[in-house]
């Protein structure tokens, strides 16, 4: 490399594995983006690259609900969310935490947005955890089976 600087190859491969962590826990893309990016971009096992999204997905969660907890610690944000809501946002709330609902919204929202929505309802991490995993799982295994096996079928 100019410059006298050269990369080993174990640190490349530590970087490849690091970007790919970052896009897999990312709210912006996370698994959609990840799953072609590990087994195409990168080179990756399918079974490897599913495997790991669904946990690194699950990040997101987690720090929506962490910071959920830190926010509810201001008097602030305990007033803005005792203030009444509308009727409609009332009705929805209230439906929130179904198994197959809250999976239907994890690929439609995003597993953040979701976590966000239980929590503005009143649902707690430990009734989510269970559906929000197996969306990601189904979207996970999904595109890892669409990039095994569409490129074969191009051909």
């Amino acid at each position: 490399m100019p410059g006298g600087t050269r990369r080993s190859p174990g640190g490349e491969a530590v970087g490849r594995l690091l970007s790919f962590a970052l896009v897999a826990a990312s709210p912006v893309g996370g698994v959609l983006a990840a799953v072609p990016l590990g087994i195409f971009g990168l080179g990756y096992p399918a079974w490897a690259v599913v495997l790991a999204c669904v946990p690194l997905g699950y990040l997101q969660v987690l720090v929506v609900d962490l910071g959920w907890d830190g926010l509810e610690r201001l008097a602030a944000w305990r007033r803005l969310m005792s203030r009444p809501r509308s009727p409609l946002v009332q009705r929805l709330l209230s439906h929130c935490g179904g198994f197959w609902s809250t999976a239907a919204l994890v690929p439609l929202m995003g597993p953040w947005a979701v976590m966000g929505l239980m929590r503005t309802a009143g649902v707690s991490q430990r009734r989510v955890v269970a559906p929000i995993l197996f969306a990601l799982a189904v979207i996970s295994a999904g595109l890892g089976l669409l990039c095994v096996v569409v490129p074969e079928w191009v051909r």
